[in-house]
């Protein structure tokens, strides 16, 4: 990693809302100072070019992650240079905060220990992943009433958590103290309340619906709309939504002001005896040790999951669904991974075929699939401020990356990484094209409107 230092970008530029023909980007001392179309740049500033053929963007943000430090820096390297964990022990949350200054994991928006009920998945786990509220080494937490319920929250928040996560067999009068203590606490909720595939018609017991009039702030893979089917009297094992039914629960997310965080990931690698091509995705061949134990985690799961293929398709087109009607009603999706869990769902690089998903199955358009990484992620990761990431605008932070291609036509196109920055910093690897030597003082393609 290079030290930091100024540095311009200059070529086409996605700024996470808006595609530019020409731009500059200016960076100083990890944040953005200027954006324009033509900037005057000072003699000391080190200039990369995206050429022709290249385009600038924000940082990735995969907003559904389940991170360790043995695959932290897989993140930057992939240009996803913020996340947002979806669950993990304090403990190791601890130990993820502190890569990021050294890129050797991205930036980290957690949500510490998972909050369920007492017959929570993470039983079987291994041992010390469910525990009781307060165990910095637990994965989840069991919580039994509304009183355990604002215990947690208050432990969470006191550790400094960004965002509290509520999943599925929570019970109902729990989970509603646990949201209006989240919000005493001006913390966001995320949750999952379980799919057709996991136990969302088994044992959670708040649907999607419920959940949204309480005020969660995202709905991860389309959990708890499957309940909610079932409850308005249809049979989810075999009758899927109409258009009028996706319409109502897509109004709710957005009636609720809600993001709907799809993970078309995770039953991608499920649904079908055929596995995910990970050629051409960052970390795609990799076969080091790390690489090895994920591969044969996902090869035991893909097998023990053959039963329940038809359910995990079910699952994909409502999700693929419900992220079309959300959108196409003007409410807001959030691009997240769920990895490592699902099958053939890599750290950092499976963002990249999150995006290639929310364009081929639910009919995104590239630049859509683009601002659910960026722009939609970073505004949803702010609350109510002025996003830091997300977005290449003065006063941001400097996260971008250059990619070969235009992005905003061929969505695999920010695959092909030519530059990683991280904070200001150059990312230096073998697969990242290397920073030309400081620029003379020029003129750089007046200031973005």
């Amino acid at each position: 990693m290079t030290p930091a230092r100024m540095l311009a970008l200059t070529g086409r530029l996605f700024d996470g809302e808006i595609l530019y023909p020409q731009a500059t980007v200016l960076m100083h001392n990890g944040t953005v100072l200027d954006v324009g179309e033509r900037l005057t740049l000072p003699a000391e500033v080190q200039v990369l070019e995206a050429g022709p053929d290249g385009t600038i963007l924000p940082g990735l943000i995969d907003l559904h992650v389940h991170a360790r430090s043995g695959y932290a820096s897989w993140f930057p390297e992939a240009g996803v240079t913020t996340i947002r964990d979806a669950g993990n022990s304090l403990d190791v949350i601890g130990e993820l905060r502190t890569l990021t200054p050294s890129a050797a994991g991205p930036r980290l928006f957690a949500s510490g220990a998972i909050l369920d009920g007492e017959g929570s998945i993470f039983q079987y786990f291994g041992e010390g992943a469910l525990g009781e509220a307060g165990d910095r080494r637990a994965t989840a937490w069991i919580i039994r009433n509304a009183t355990d319920a604002v215990a947690a929250v208050d432990a969470l928040a006191d550790a400094g958590v960004e965002t509290i996560k509520l999943y599925e067999q929570l019970p109902s009068e729990a989970y509603q103290a646990a949201v209006r203590r989240a919000q005493e606490h001006g913390l966001p909720v995320m949750t999952d309340l379980g799919t057709r595939w996991t136990r969302g018609l088994s044992g959670a017991q708040v649907d999607a619906l419920q959940a949204l009039k309480l005020g969660v702030r995202t709905v991860e893979h389309a959990s708890g709309f499957a309940l909610a089917f079932q409850r308005l009297g249809f049979d989810p094992t075999t009758q899927f939504p109409d258009d009028s039914v996706l319409s109502q629960f897509a109004r709710a997310v957005i009636e609720a002001g809600a993001v709907l965080v799809p993970t078309l990931s995770v039953p991608a690698g499920l649904r079908s005896a055929e596995r995910q091509n990970l050629t051409g995705l960052p970390h795609g061949t990799r076969n080091d040790e790390q690489g090895q134990g994920l591969r044969g985690m996902w090869d035991g799961l893909h097998t023990a999951a053959a039963s329940l293929r038809p359910a995990a398709d079910w699952d994909a087109r409502l999700a693929a669904a419900l992220t079309w009607h959300v959108l196409d009603q003007g409410g807001e999706v959030g691009a997240g991974t769920d990895t490592p869990a699902g099958v053939d769902n890599l750290p950092g690089g499976g963002l990249h075929a999150e995006l290639a998903h929310l364009v081929r199955e639910a009919h995104l358009t590239p630049l859509q699939a683009l601002r659910a990484a960026t722009g939609t992620a970073g505004r949803l990761l702010a609350g109510r401020t002025t996003p830091e990431v997300g977005l290449l605008r003065p006063g941001a932070l400097a996260d971008a990356l250059i990619v070969g291609g235009d992005p905003s036509l061929d969505i695999t196109a920010t695959r092909r990484l030519r530059a990683v920055i991280q904070g200001g910093r150059l990312l230096q690897s073998g697969h990242l094209a290397s920073a030309p030597g400081p620029a003379e003082a020029q003129e750089a393609p007046s200031a973005l409107q």
